[in-house]
């Protein structure tokens, strides 16, 4: 089973940040609105063809809350049409405090390749690190989703204080 270790910088508070992530993530279980179809996805250029478009695999995720941490989020998810075909990812993703007002996003844990042998080959001759790559190109979607959310919930904020203040 491959190891993934991946981070990506946020720059929004850990707390925030884990509460925007846990609603993305339960969004994406649940196949709520945008997400619904959510896929993992890499570029023809990577499968070394003319980059001219990607390959996407819908998949199906399964989210709880960490027992020990409530800043992360044990999560599973595998292909939604041919979970035989493709490696299934079992790990967690989280928050962790970095700087004055910004926080790490982690993702940590392994892929099942499929078919045994013949997936092995697959990931290291022909396709190398494939999966690892649709990971990179997952957590950057998160990590920018999640950054927006936040945002969003920030403006929204400001905007009511300043209303509410000049109703007074």
């Amino acid at each position: 089973m491959p190891d993934v270790r991946l981070e990506r910088t946020l720059r929004v508070p850990a707390d925030p940040g884990a509460q925007a992530l846990g609603e993305l993530l339960k969004a994406i279980a649940d196949q709520e609105g945008p997400w619904r179809g959510f896929a993992l996805h890499i570029g023809f250029g990577e499968l070394h063809l003319p980059d001219v478009g990607y390959v996407a695999v819908p998949i199906s995720l399964q989210v709880k809350k960490h027992e020990d941490n409530a800043r992360v989020f044990d999560i599973t998810f595998s292909s939604m049409n041919l979970p035989a075909a493709f490696p299934t990812f079992n790990g967690t993703i989280g928050t962790e405090p970095s700087g004055l007002g910004e926080c790490k996003l982690l993702l940590r844990g392994g892929y099942d390749l499929p078919m045994q042998i013949f997936g092995s080959f697959l990931d290291k001759a022909l396709a190398p690190n494939l999966a690892r790559r649709s990971l990179e190109n997952f957590i950057d979607e998160i990590a920018a989703a999640t950054q927006a959310r936040v945002d969003q919930r920030e403006a929204e904020f400001a905007r009511y204080r300043f209303y509410s203040a000049n109703l007074r």
